[in-house]
């Protein structure tokens, strides 16, 4: 049996330390011993990503050792999880489903959402980041154009929860809304609020936010 809780100490010692070769070497071994690169995902990963944040939260690690920690974890799924993945479903064009991110027009804070499109990513989706302060219109736009199966949008600032409901208006307006699901999340967001605007889902933290992406596909 996997000793997960020894895994996740090592695996954030890895993330911290920006030690790319050593997180790659555990991936590999563990998935060689017969984890699936979602069970090591859901076991070691995301607990660590998740440990990563409440450290960040409570100020015991700063910026730089997140941006570390997601670069670390980002190599680890492009050398081990993505190819794994890929050969165990045959096919390298697998995805879970399109899901295109945005922190709405007005707000410039985007760590969460990153938290977020690196979960994603790691779990098999596709993400398409629009970055931070993006108008409604062109979150519209863009969803159409990639042809996405989720658009997720972000706000920390409540100044800015008019233009994520906006977002929902202009789906209803071009009648169209029936084509996404959307999920929303951040600081400035609730369930109500999410119910409000007609969103499909509402994520309080990066990993719930994967999860409910999962339920919206039917991949759990």
């Amino acid at each position: 049996m996997t000793d997960w809780a020894n895994m996740q100490y090592m695996f954030i010692d890895f993330l911290l330390a920006g030690d790319e070769d050593s997180a790659i070497v555990l991936a590999r071994e563990s998935l060689a011993g017969g984890t699936s690169p979602m069970e090591f995902f859901e076991n070691c990963i995301a607990p660590s990503l998740k440990e990563v944040g409440r450290r960040f939260e409570t100020l015991d690690i700063f910026l730089p050792e997140m941006v570390t920690a997601a670069d670390v974890v980002d190599k680890v799924n492009r050398e081990v999880l993505n190819p794994a993945l890929a050969q165990a479903q045959g096919s390298k064009n697998f995805s879970m489903g399109k899901v295109l991110l945005a922190t709405v027009q007005g707000d410039l804070h985007d760590i969460g959402k990153n938290m977020v499109a690196l979960m994603l990513k790691v779990n098999g989706f596709d993400v398409i980041d629009m970055g931070t302060s993006v108008a409604p219109a062109d979150i519209i736009s863009r969803a159409v154009q990639e042809n996405v199966d989720i658009i997720g949008l972000s706000a920390l600032l409540t100044t800015c929860l008019p233009y994520m409901k906006e977002v929902g208006e202009y789906l209803e307006a071009k009648g169209i809304r029936q084509k996404f699901y959307v999920i929303v999340g951040g600081a400035a967001t609730n369930p109500d609020m999410a119910e409000e605007m007609g969103a499909n889902a509402h994520g309080v933290s990066a990993a719930e936010g994967v999860e409910k992406c999962k339920l919206l596909m039917g991949r759990l």
